[in-house]
């Protein structure tokens, strides 16, 4: 029974972050933030930022955390959707493996201007 309890717990607590409205002050905080080496590479729902979900994005290659990048976006690809909610198209350098690929994101305008929409969390 304590099981239950506890998944619907996080199950509520995961809602409720994904709907959290974020202002640029917060994308800008969150993109300042330095992420603990106990915490798991995975990608998670910050909430809503005019209306739009933003994820923090974490991609690792072969060696993690040292080849560790974290990418703030929106959840919804790069091209004219992503301009008509007032993002930017960035193509960052995500390590797979042993190399490491371009690929297309749509960022935050606010995080694309200041150019800190992505770093290497745990070397800040």
């Amino acid at each position: 029974m304590r099981y239950g309890a506890v998944a619907l717990l996080l199950l509520t607590t995961a809602a409720s972050a994904a709907s959290d409205p974020l202002t640029d002050p917060d994308l800008v905080a969150r993109a300042n933030s330095v992420m603990s080496m106990k915490e798991a590479p995975v990608d998670r729902m910050l909430g809503l930022h005019k209306g739009t979900p933003v994820i923090v994005d974490v991609r690792c290659g072969d060696v993690c955390p040292q080849y560790t990048v974290r990418i703030i976006r929106y959840r919804i690809d790069p091209g004219p959707a992503c301009v008509n909610l007032g993002g930017d198209t960035a193509t960052i350098g995500v390590p797979m493996g042993l190399v490491t690929r371009p690929q297309s994101f749509c960022i935050p305008h606010v995080l694309y201007g200041k150019q800190m929409y992505t770093d290497q969390p745990y070397r800040k």
